[in-house]
């Protein structure tokens, strides 16, 4: 028996009192009562929420303002390279919503342009860690850092190995450009050149009983072939083979050129592809095999003067670029410019999502706006958009061009500057653009359509499902994955892409000034690189973003972009912004889609074919080749 048990006589004395029913006017009052205290609660809740969000995020706003205020008279600037540089802020997840984001390119970019002319900046040391570096951004990166070696400053780089296990020679060409290449003594460096592949899938989807049901404008136009056919085709192979031909002959002109060797030696390196620290060293790839506390103990030397002096000499580019001291004045009373960033899938709206794996999405919704507001803002001197999409849906795409357009009829110039990709629908949106910016290894182009979808009907035999159903229409189940397309729902398909596709020419016709004729020559769904397409009059001239900038300046009368007042539109959101969408669930399948990107590259394929399956007319205008 328990020890705390009370033993109750058989007959207790304690009865149950008698039982009275309250007055029924007294009921109101505890209900409304409880109402108040739960309300209140709630609203406590909120409150605590809020106060909680607010030391998150201003307190250590505040300290990090503080910290910045006291900047050494000596700086050492550190640049850690880890993962990807985006163009924009990458969407967060629950467990670093309120982590400081990572500089963009363009911050990068800027707090190195700064540096150059700031007398207490005296060099800089940068760490490979695990750089995930294109070819374009190799290329604005290292203007940037031709400016910052010009105005005397030293730039040495650091990594334990260069390349290791994966791709290298693409951001060797950046590397190559330090003053000074540090490796670990058990390093190795990789320069393996470039090899695109891809799996073609048809066979596997025949066995399984799915079948592709996909139309293409025109022959160049293969973004699903690899599941549509069981080989490469040669427009593909010609496609591709001319892309990798384009960047081989843009990194020949960066890497040999910073090592003081021809061009034929650096391809023989690149034939070897695998060196260790001691043939690296050899070869030129690298200056120094030591340790990273020899080369800060050496930089703090030729600094102050003394190999165990303070860290406080080294201050992160993060830190830098947040400072205010580090800014030039007068930026305020510049030229006000527009900056827009379409990045991504383009899509009409911002909730339908895009292609996992992908950079996020280019909603029209939000674009469109953006453009027209700067089209209506009297001070706004011109428009400036930043392109890096595969395209995705025409309409979308139409509804971001028609907003150039109005602009410009409102007397605004617009500028496009592209970035690594800007094909498909990423050079429809592009098409009437006053000039057009692109950068050697630039992805563009890509001017075809294609579109159908994955019939599972093969698959339901297996597996003994039987479909059936009354429809009213004769093309009512055109979009039904459970059977192949008719005759007369596949004439209507090709009558649509026949559409599609002459609009698309039309309009590079009309922003290029080239005859429709003129355009499909060179259109058919072809992919171009950023050099061939300045040769074939789809782009006008080379340069990255800056460059684009300051050809604005000079349009309005300036002498470059640093009398421009950049505006960013529409406002990047606040960290408390990102914080709520996250709370709704908005933003929580983007974070573990970026979390997992490793899968999502490898079920390629498969993954975008769902999409597909789901929303088959929102990437028509979509070219998913990617050269890394």
């Amino acid at each position: 028996m328990p020890k705390n048990f009370k033993h109750r006589p058989l007959y207790a004395q304690n009865l149950p009192k008698e039982v009275t029913k309250p007055k029924m006017e007294w009921k109101i009052l505890p209900l409304i009562w409880g109402a108040l205290k739960r309300t209140a609660m709630v609203l406590g809740f909120f409150v605590l929420i809020q106060t909680v969000i607010v030391l998150l995020i201003i307190v250590p706003a505040t300290l990090a303002a503080k910290d910045t205020e006291s900047l050494p008279e000596e700086i050492v600037l550190y640049l850690n390279f880890d993962g990807s540089l985006d163009e924009v802020h990458a969407a967060k997840g629950l467990s670093d919503a309120f982590d400081q984001p990572k500089l963009t390119l363009k911050q990068t970019i800027d707090a190195l342009y700064r540096a150059s002319s700031d007398d207490r900046v005296k060099g800089m040391v940068a760490r490979m860690s695990a750089a995930e570096l294109g070819t374009t951004q190799v290329y604005e990166l290292n203007q940037a850092l031709d400016a910052f070696k010009a105005s005397g400053k030293f730039a040495y780089v650091y990594s334990s190995s260069y390349g290791e296990a994966a791709r290298g020679v693409g951001a060797y060409s950046f590397i190559s450009n330090f003053d000074q290449i540090w490796m670990q003594p058990m390093g190795i460096v990789t320069i393996t050149g470039a090899n695109a592949q891809m799996p073609f899938m048809r066979k596997t989807l025949d066995r399984i009983g799915i079948t592709p049901n996909f139309f293409q404008r025109k022959d160049y136009k293969t973004a699903y072939e690899n599941l549509t056919d069981s080989k490469m085709s040669k427009e593909n192979r010609e496609t591709i083979s001319r892309l990798i031909g384009d960047i081989r002959d843009d990194i020949l002109n960066t890497a040999p050129k910073n090592m003081g060797i021809d061009k034929a030696q650096f391809n023989s390196l690149v034939n070897k592809g695998l060196f260790t620290a001691e043939e690296a060293q050899v070869a030129g790839l690298v200056t120094h095999l030591d340790y990273a506390d020899v080369l800060i103990g050496n930089v703090k030397e030729a600094v102050k003067g003394d190999r165990e002096a303070d860290d406080d000499l080294f201050v992160t580019l993060q830190r830098y670029a947040g400072d205010s001291s580090a800014h030039k004045s007068g930026s305020k009373k510049a030229s006000k410019v527009a900056l827009i960033y379409v990045v991504g899938a383009i899509v009409q709206n911002a909730d339908s999502g895009g292609i996992p794996g992908t950079s996020g999405v280019a909603a029209a919704e939000n674009i469109a706006p953006a453009i027209l507001n700067a089209a209506d803002d009297e001070d706004v001197r011109a428009i400036v958009v930043r392109v890096d999409s595969p395209g995705g849906s025409p309409v979308a795409s139409e509804s971001i061009l028609r907003s150039i357009e109005r602009a410009q009829a409102k007397g605004k110039m617009v500028i496009v500057s592209m970035g690594a990709t800007a094909a498909s629908g990423g050079y429809w949106i592009s098409a009437y653009a006053d000039r057009i910016f692109v950068m050697p290894s630039t992805i563009t182009g890509s001017i075809g359509v294609v579109g159908g979808k994955f019939a599972f009907d093969g698959l339901f035999d297996t597996l003994d499902v039987n479909w059936e159903g009354v429809k009213w229409g004769q093309n009512s189940g055109m979009w039904s994955i459970n059977t192949p397309f008719s005759k007369s729902e596949a004439e209507r398909i090709n009558a649509m892409l026949d559409a599609v596709y002459d609009g698309f020419v039309s309009r590079v016709a009309k922003g290029r000034k080239m005859t429709p004729e003129a355009v499909d020559a060179i259109a058919g769904g072809r992919v171009w690189s950023g050099k061939r397409a300045v040769e074939i009059g789809l782009a006008d001239q080379f340069g990255g973003l800056n460059d684009a900038l300051d050809y604005v300046a000079k349009q309005i009368g300036k002498d470059d972009r640093n009398d421009l007042n950049v505006v960013i539109m529409p406002e990047p959101k606040t960290a408390l912004q990102h914080f709520l969408e996250l709370i709704e669930g908005q933003a929580v399948l983007g974070g573990l889609a970026k979390q997992n990107a490793a899968l999502f590259e490898w079920l390629g394929p498969l993954n975008d074919a769902a999409v597909q399956v789901s929303r088959p007319n929102d990437f028509m205008v979509m070219e998913r080749l990617q050269v890394e």
